[in-house]
């Protein structure tokens, strides 16, 4: 599902207009700025940037102390240059996972330099996953405007699983140039679908990820 959602914005020429109406990018990325996208940290079509942003992102994962043969892989890797990076954890029908806060791995991340956060309350929120991800974020972004998305279904962003990613926020130490976003399928697919091809609409409708079609 994430292969075809990303893959038809980007060979469609709209990812970045949908990145740019979602908020996740600032307004003011030009149009015609270098972007390069990522799925499970493999490069999307040719070019030489993708292979340098996968190069990169292992060796960030090996200096954090992860296991050569499992690197982490964040879902989506938007690069745009100097416009920035942006990371999107992207959940369908499951929520975010539940580390337990004394786990060991916690370890490798808690103690990278440079994140600002307060690590408690990110081990007490148990968002292990985004935390991870946080800190491969900001590594790679190497001081450029930096963006972690939560995407999924509006049940992620409440009751007990929003209340933990609320925690979970708040304890990230966030600012102008770090910031976390979520957003749900129907916000981040609204302004494609009016005149998108009907194969795509009718894949994003079998998956319950827009409306079904009024009778």
């Amino acid at each position: 599902m994430t292969w075809v959602v990303f893959t038809y914005l980007l060979r469609a020429n709209r990812l970045l207009a949908t990145l740019r109406w979602a908020e996740l990018v600032s307004a003011g990325a030009a149009a015609g700025a270098p972007l390069t996208l990522l799925l499970w940290g493999v490069p999307v079509g040719d070019g030489c940037r993708g292979v340098e942003i996968r190069s990169r992102l292992k060796q960030v994962c090996g200096a954090l102390g992860e296991d050569p043969a499992s690197f982490s892989e964040p879902d989506v890797i938007v690069d745009l240059g100097d416009d920035g990076l942006l990371f999107i954890e992207v959940k369908y029908r499951s929520g975010n996972d539940h580390g337990p806060r004394d786990d060991s791995h916690w370890s490798r991340y808690a103690t990278a330099p440079g994140l600002g956060w307060h690590i408690d309350g990110i081990k007490a929120s148990g968002c292990y996953e985004l935390a991870r991800n946080w800190c491969l974020l900001k590594m790679l972004a190497d001081g450029r405007p930096a963006t972690l998305a939560n995407l999924g279904r509006a049940r992620l962003f409440s009751g007990v699983e929003g209340a933990r990613l609320d925690g979970f926020v708040a304890a990230l130490g966030t600012c102008r140039s770090s910031r976390f976003r979520k957003i749900t399928w129907q916000e981040f697919l609204d302004p494609v679908t009016d005149d998108a091809p009907l194969w795509f609409t009718e894949f994003l409708r079998s998956r319950e990820l827009i409306p079904p079609r009024l009778a």
